[in-house]
């Protein structure tokens, strides 16, 4: 596919890339984000208290009281936005080797990945949250460090340690590039969440009330986070590409061998 070819990108070219990438896809996108966290929307809906106030300084019985409540739905959304950037990020390595397989296909490939993807969300976020409490620069940057390895698990099949040692080596020599769009797209996702928040929380919140909020997080969140997951595989692929001279029958090979995972 000639819009979609893998060769070294600079910035700009990274976030052209992934906005074609998100057009071209997009249906594939937007059902297996909603197939993914519909189901979690829903049970939360239903089940979760809200969560106790906070106090101007919190106590730490507040706080513990407040994680408490919340902690259990924090570590399921956090898995199932791991699956979902896996997914994703299989759908892009797909596109860019020619392949276009369903949301099915690609939801079912990162799903039989679901430990190891479990083990990578809890030791990233474990090391960026260490990382962040000494003085936030470490965080910051393993953030960066750490950038490709959902990619490595989905891609390549890599184990989770496996999968950081592999974004470790192939992030090395271009962080401070990788650093720049990540916060660009953090950026711009934070102020497209904004925008459409306000916007569908007030025509849901006119047309079903209190539950008018819930639905339109839920329809941001399903818009929003797989572009940042099609950023990151974008820049794996690029990342690639330089280290390692990826090409198309590399990448098909790589994702043919890793179609039947269990």
């Amino acid at each position: 596919m000639a819009e979609f070819q893998l060769r070294p990108l600079d910035t700009g070219g990274v976030f052209k890339q992934s906005i074609a990438a998100y057009r071209h896809r997009f249906g594939t996108l937007m059902a297996t984000a909603a197939v993914l966290d519909l189901p979690y929307a829903v049970l939360y809906y239903v089940l979760a208290d809200d969560p106790p106030p906070l106090s101007a300084i919190p106590t730490n019985e507040e706080l513990s009281t407040f994680v408490g409540a919340l902690g259990p739905w924090l570590a399921i959304r956090l898995l199932i936005t791991s699956i979902l950037f896996a997914a994703v990020i299989r759908t892009v390595g797909e596109t860019y080797a020619g392949v276009e397989s369903s949301w099915r296909d690609t939801t079912a490939a990162a799903i039989s990945r679901m430990v190891s993807l479990a083990v990578v969300t809890v030791l990233f976020w474990s090391g960026v949250t260490l990382g962040s409490a000494m003085f936030v620069f470490p965080g910051l940057f393993l953030v960066v460090a750490w950038s490709a390895t959902l990619s490595a698990v989905i891609i390549e099949g890599a184990g989770p340690l496996t999968a950081f040692a592999r974004s470790w080596v192939i992030t090395a020599g271009r962080r401070m590039a990788i650093f720049g769009i990540l916060a660009t797209t953090s950026a711009l996702v934070v102020v497209a969440n904004l925008i459409l928040v306000v916007i569908l929380v007030e025509v849901f919140g006119f047309l079903l009330g209190s539950s008018g909020s819930l639905l339109a997080s839920e329809i941001v969140w399903v818009l929003t986070q797989p572009f940042i997951a099609v950023v990151l595989a974008v820049l794996y692929l690029e990342l690639r590409v330089r280290k390692e001279e990826l090409d198309t029958d590399w990448l098909s090979l790589q994702i043919s061998a890793t179609s039947f995972d269990s």
